[in-house]
């Protein structure tokens, strides 16, 4: 070692200054971050894919439930003559794929059927009011006036949002929720606490 390094190392208590040739090959290398700090960042990369995946696959679902919202609303023409037959026929078709056990019913079943599918928190689905005058809508060659066509539309429309409008197998879920739920409630009733 020279001379003014060891006068170096022993002036300064404490210094840094390698007393060793091995020593002074390796002062220019410092250690990294603590190893439980450092993340492999392609780790980092993949949390991210993940993110942008489970963002675009919930903007597709939201895309595909606008466009059959849009083409459930452009369905039916609300000024035709025939209007609540078409209604029926366009409520029956939706209805019978998912929901077969429906097909036996007619008249206000019918309409409670359809509110009870397409009821949420507000109650917006409201065919039962319109029960009334269903039957001579549908078979009396009546029509409905400007009003109860307004209310038809605002039924239909709130029940196709509900119903229509999420995926098939959202849909599934929600009813088998409720069968359960239904079924659960009714064994406890006749139970006494």
């Amino acid at each position: 070692m020279p001379p003014i390094l060891n006068w170096l190392a022993s002036a300064v208590p404490g210094s840094s200054v390698p007393t060793s040739p091995l020593a002074a090959q390796l002062r220019d290398i410092h250690p990294g971050p603590p190893l439980q700090l450092a993340s492999d960042p392609r780790l980092l990369g993949w949390w991210w894919l993940l993110i942008a995946l489970l963002v675009g696959a919930m903007i597709i679902l939201g895309v595909q439930s606008l466009l059959r919202y849009h083409r459930w609303r452009r369905q039916l023409d609300w000024q035709t003559p025939d209007l609540v037959p078409q209604l029926q026929a366009v409520l029956r078709e939706a209805v019978l794929p998912r929901w077969p056990e429906a097909a036996v019913l007619q008249g206000e079943p019918w309409l409670v059927f359809l509110d009870s599918l397409g009821l949420d928190a507000l109650g917006d689905s409201r065919f039962r009011e319109l029960a009334p005058h269903w039957s001579a809508w549908l078979y009396g060659g009546q029509s409905p006036d400007a009003q109860q066509r307004q209310e038809l539309r605002r039924a239909y429309l709130a029940w196709g949002r509900h119903c229509i409008c999420p995926p098939a197998w959202l849909l599934d879920l929600r009813t088998r929720w409720r069968r359960g739920r239904t079924r659960l409630s009714g064994t406890h009733v006749g139970r006494e606490p």
